[in-house]
């Protein structure tokens, strides 16, 4: 029986791994054990984060409230208080 080798890769797509190193083995059957990897999230900055929370909520449709709606629900929230 050959040896076995471990070697990591991305899926591309729901039946595409791409291998992150060439793997010399002979032609024929092969079983694959798919365990998938922590990894660390990118660090970025405040800036970055915040253009990318934009663009996600950009592409979702979102559109965030006008100082004037703003305003006007921390007017109403104040003047229900009893004080």
């Amino acid at each position: 029986m050959a040896d076995t080798v471990v070697v990591t890769g991305t899926f591309t797509d729901s039946r595409t791994i791409r291998l992150d190193r060439e793997v010399t083995a002979p032609k024929g059957p092969v079983r694959l054990t798919v365990e998938p990897i922590a990894m660390a999230p990118k660090r970025q900055s405040l800036w970055e984060f915040l253009d990318q929370l934009r663009t996600d909520q950009a592409a979702r449709g979102h559109v965030p409230r006008t100082a004037e709606e703003i305003q006007k629900s921390i007017k109403e929230e104040r003047d229900s208080w009893d004080y």
